[in-house]
């Protein structure tokens, strides 16, 4: 494989972040399902009950009042159409909605991305969770996908951290926008972080010794480390031990909070020793809007950001009734 196939098989898996996969369903289930239940609070809209005595069925769209990449449609899909509905005590019926884009599409302010028919008190009740949903999602897509365009002449995967409270959610929305996964949970796969080598003195042969013993099956394996003498020993390392035989996993190598200067001076180290053809490199630690091409230019295979969640501002959008 090159690598580009490589750094996409360890660090883009899209096909975990579907409503086929129960882990990512759960995730889902608590942005809609347990966010609706915790918005009504048990007395439901007290507001709208006031207002309004009848149950009659109204008309609604959801309106782009930004330009935007769309992220989440699925997820409201599956929320307020397939999902089972026992799991929405609080509303009265269903919705028939009429999606006018897709996950993934451009839409511009004033858009209708969708229009909805239901009942006045569940629309109400909904609109809140949904449009959360579709502002965030569309938020980290769209900032995702200006990153991307950045550095779109580099052979580079722009990758998520596990930064935010929103999880795979957020991870979805950085898949529509262009980005990678990187690790989906702390089972995924091997990360080796300065926490963990701190605890054993930065000894590298321990590392490598005690992948050994444990005969790791892991999509990856990746090891952080600080400078140039580090990358060089963990690359010997990980040549050794992906050379004996007792993994068939890919081999990952984070350059962490390093100046792009010396990442460059590292990855030059690193192919004069021979030691760059059969692993990966990511750099990691301060990577923004602002340097990002500086970090792509470096010859690093993946970029890993915080930002790209942390940092996203969320889409505008509203709901409109009529």
């Amino acid at each position: 494989m090159d690598r580009k196939t490589i750094k996409e098989y360890t660090h883009k898996v899209s096909n975990f972040l579907s409503l086929d996969n129960n882990a990512y369903k759960q995730w889902v289930f608590r942005y809609t399902f347990l966010e609706l239940e915790k918005d009504l609070s048990g007395r439901g809209d007290i507001t709208t009950n006031i207002l309004f005595k009848d149950f009659s069925k109204v008309n609604a769209k959801i309106v782009a009042k930004d330009d935007a990449v769309l992220a989440g449609i699925a997820e409201i899909k599956y929320f307020l159409v397939d999902a089972d509905s026992n799991f929405r005590p609080s509303l009265k019926g269903g919705f028939e909605i009429d999606f006018k884009f897709q996950d993934g599409d451009f839409v511009k302010k004033g858009d209708v991305i969708m229009k909805i028919k239901a009942y006045s008190h569940d629309i109400l009740a909904v609109e809140r969770t949904v449009l959360n949903l579709l502002m965030r999602m569309s938020g980290v897509a769209s900032f995702t996908h200006e990153i991307v365009e950045k550095v779109k002449n580099y052979d580079i995967l722009v990758c998520p951290t596990r930064k935010t409270l929103w999880g795979l959610i957020d991870k979805k929305a950085v898949l529509v926008g262009g980005g990678g996964t990187h690790r989906m949970n702390l089972s995924d796969a091997v990360l080796i972080k300065d926490t963990h080598l701190d605890i054993i003195g930065r000894d590298f042969d321990i590392v490598f010794d005690r992948l050994k013993s444990a005969n790791v099956d892991s999509r990856f394996i990746e090891i952080e480390v600080e400078n140039k003498e580090e990358a060089l020993k963990c690359a010997n390392g990980f040549t050794k031990f992906l050379n004996g035989g007792s993994s068939q996993t890919i081999g990952v190598i984070m350059l962490d909070n390093m100046k792009p200067a010396d990442i460059s001076n590292t990855i030059s180290a690193l192919k004069d020793a021979g030691l760059y053809e059969n692993l990966l490199f990511e750099a990691s630690g301060g990577i923004n809007h602002d340097n990002v091409v500086e970090y792509a230019k470096t010859g690093v295979d993946i970029i890993s950001m915080g930002c790209l969640t942390n940092g996203a501002r969320s889409s505008d959008m509203s709901l409109k009734i009529g």
